[in-house]
C-alpha cells in the first residue's frame, strides 16, 4: 500500500514541478495546464483573457469568439528545446531533449444574425459563432542527469527502512516488495539479536558515488467545442466543453558504487555472508506511464464598453480525470565484480483512479492606443490545495486514497499567475513582447523558488486572407529532487533549473 501512495504522488504531476519530497514532487502535474493559445498570444505571454477575435479564444476565453467577424482556420506546430542543469553535492551536470509537436489547431465559422427591415442592425444578437480546437496545453519532456560523492547517506539506507516499516511480525519481508528485492541483491541486512525483535540494516560504508538519470516525455491537451455571441458589439458571451488527455512517460536510473564495511559483532544474516570488504555496485531502475482523460468547461464573458478598451473574464471548471498509472521498478546488483541474479523482480504495479482538479477563474483586460498598439494582461487564481482523488467506480475511499488527500491540503496552497503582454503594429507587420509568472503551488515556498517564469516575443505578418505568426517562448523553473528519502531528513538533494525554449509558428486563413 506504501508503495501505491508513493505512485500516486509520482503520478499527479506537474512540471513541472518538483517539491521537497520526490513523490509528492509531482502532485499538480495534471491540475498545471495553461490556456491553449496561437502563436500571436504566445509572442504577448498568453494574455489573451480580455482581448478576443483570435484562435486562443477555442482554448481560452471562449467569448473571445463573438468578436470574429470571418470564419478562420489555422494550424500551429512547435519546437522544444529542454535543458536542465543540475548541482548535486557540489557536482554539476546538465541534460537536454527536444521535441517537435502540434501546439494548436482550429476551424471557427461565424455566423451573422439576418434582422428584418426596419429593425435596428446594431442592436440585439449581431452574430453567433462556432468552433472546434486542439491545444496542446502542458509539455512534460524533461531531461537530468546528476551525480556526486556521499559519505552520509546512501539509498541502502531507505531500503533498511523500508524493510523496517514494513516487515511483518516475525520479521519477515513480503516477497513482491522493493525491500525484499533489496535483501535478497545483499543491499541490505538482516539482524535477529538474541530475545529481540528483528531489524534491517544497511551496514556502514565508506563515501559511495551515486548518480542520477531520468528522461520524461508526454504532456496534456484538449478538444474543444465552443460557441460565443456577440450582442450589440459591446457584450460577448461564449462557452465550451472541454475533452482532455494526458500522457505522461519516465524511466529513471539510480547508480550507487562503493564499499561496505560489514559489521564485526553480529552474525550477519541472508542470501550470503559478508566475509570483508566489499565492493557494490547496483542500478535502481523505474519506468513510469500515466495516462488521463477527461473532462472540463469553461464559461466567459467580454465587455467593451468603449471600442479601445476590453475586460474579460473565463471560470474554468474542474477537470474531473480518470487516470490509469502503471509503474516497475528493478534492482540489478554487482558484488565483488560478481553480477548477482535477480529472483524478485521486476515488480509491476498497476493501479486506476478518479483525479479531480481544481478551478480556475481568470481576468483579463486590454487597451487600444490609437488603432496601432494594444496592451494586454490577466491574472488567474487557482487552489492546487482543492485537487481530490477517488477511487475508480465510487465507493468508499481507500487509505491510499485518503493519505494522498491529506497530503495535498497539508503542502499545496493556492497560488495567483500574472501575465502581460503587447503588440505594436505597422502596415502588414506586428512585433510582441510578452511575460508570465505561474505562481508557486506549494505553502512551505516563501521565498518563491517553485515560481515558473515565462519570456515571449513574437512577430506577425498579414496579407490578404492569410496571416503567418511566429513566437518564441524562454519557460524557466527549479526542481529540487532527491533519488530517496529517509525518515531523518538526510538524504542529499539536488538543485535543478530547467530552461524550455520553445518556437511555435501559426499559419492561418480567414474565409
Amino acid at each position: 500500500m506504501k508503495k501505491f501512495t508513493q505512485m500516486l504522488m509520482v503520478a499527479i504531476v506537474a512540471t513541472t514541478g518538483t517539491t521537497y519530497a520526490q513523490y509528492a514532487g509531482d502532485a499538480v502535474r495534471f491540475s498545471n495546464g495553461n490556456y491553449g493559445s496561437s502563436a500571436r498570444f504566445k509572442g504577448m505571454g498568453n494574455a489573451q483573457i480580455g482581448v478576443g477575435g483570435d484562435m486562443s479564444s477555442l482554448g481560452g476565453n471562449p467569448a473571445g469568439l463573438g468578436l470574429f467577424t470571418r470564419s478562420e482556420f489555422s494550424f500551429t506546430p512547435e519546437f522544444n528545446a529542454a535543458t536542465a542543469k543540475s548541482d548535486y553535492l557540489g557536482q554539476k551536470s546538465s541534460g537536454s531533449d527536444n521535441k517537435l509537436n502540434i501546439n494548436q489547431a482550429g476551424v471557427v465559422w461565424y455566423n451573422p444574425t439576418y434582422k428584418m427591415q426596419g429593425r435596428d442592425t446594431k442592436k440585439g444578437v449581431l452574430s453567433a459563432v462556432f468552433g472546434i480546437g486542439f491545444n496542446r496545453n502542458n509539455d512534460f519532456t524533461q531531461n537530468y542527469s546528476y551525480s556526486g560523492n556521499n559519505a552520509v547517506t546512501s539509498m541502502r539506507d531507505y531500503f533498511a527502512e523500508q524493510a523496517n516499516f514494513n516487515k511483518n511480525n516475525s520479521g519477515n519481508l513480503n516477497s513482491k516488495s522493493l525491500e525484499n528485492m533489496a535483501f535478497q541483491n545483499y543491499l541490505i541486512n538482516k539482524i535477529t539479536p538474541a530475545g529481540q525483535p528483528t531489524f534491517y540494516t544497511a551496514d556502514p560504508f565508506t563515501a559511495n558515488k551515486q548518480q542520477q538519470n531520468s528522461t520524461a516525455a508526454g504532456g496534456t491537451s484538449e478538444l474543444n467545442f465552443s460557441g460565443a455571441l456577440n450582442i450589440s458589439n459591446q457584450l460577448y458571451i461564449g462557452a465550451s466543453i472541454g475533452m482532455v488527455n494526458g500522457r505522461y512517460v519516465r524511466d529513471a536510473e539510480y547508480i550507487e558504487s562503493g564499499v561496505v564495511n560489514p559489521y564485526n559483532d553480529d552474525p550477519l544474516e541472508g542470501p550470503i555472508g559478508y566475509t570483508g570488504e566489499e565492493n557494490y555496485s547496483f542500478s535502481y531502475v523505474t519506468s513510469q506511464e500515466t495516462k488521463s482523460s477527461g473532462i472540463n468547461g469553461k464559461l466567459g464573458l467580454i465587455f467593451r464598453p468603449v471600442a479601445s478598451f476590453r475586460i474579460g473574464a473565463t471560470f474554468q471548471t474542474p477537470t474531473w480525470l480518470y487516470v490509469e498509472d502503471n509503474f516497475s521498478e528493478n534492482i540489478y546488483t554487482t558484488l565483488s565484480g560478481s553480477k548477482l541474479p535477480n529472483s524478485v523482480g521486476p515488480l509491476n504495479y498497476n493501479y486506476t483512479y478518479r483525479l479531480r482538479t481544481p478551478m480556475k477563474g481568470s481576468l483579463g483586460a486590454s487597451y487600444v492606443f490609437g488603432g496601432q498598439a494594444m496592451l494586454s494582461a490577466d491574472v488567474d487564481f487557482i487552489d492546487y490545495a482543492s485537487t481530490r482523488f477517488s477511487m475508480d467506480g465510487g465507493g468508499a475511499p481507500d487509505q491510499t486514497i485518503v493519505n494522498n488527500n491529506a497530503d495535498i491540503k497539508d503542502m499545496y496552497t493556492s497560488a495567483v499567475n500574472y501575465r502581460i503582454g503587447g503588440e505594436y503594429k505597422f502596415n502588414n507587420l506586428s512585433l510582441r513582447a510578452g511575460y508570465g509568472l505561474n505562481g508557486s503551488p506549494l505553502k512551505n515556498d516563501d521565498d518563491k523558488i517553485f515560481d515558473t517564469k515565462y519570456y515571449s516575443g513574437g512577430l506577425g505578418y498579414r496579407i490578404n486572407e492569410y496571416y503567418f505568426d511566429v513566437a518564441y517562448q524562454r519557460v524557466e523553473s527549479q526542481n529540487r529532487l532527491s533519488p530517496y528519502v529517509l525518515n531523518d531528513g538526510s538524504e542529499p538533494v539536488a538543485s535543478v533549473k530547467n530552461g524550455n525554449n520553445n518556437i511555435f509558428l501559426t499559419f492561418g486563413i480567414r474565409f
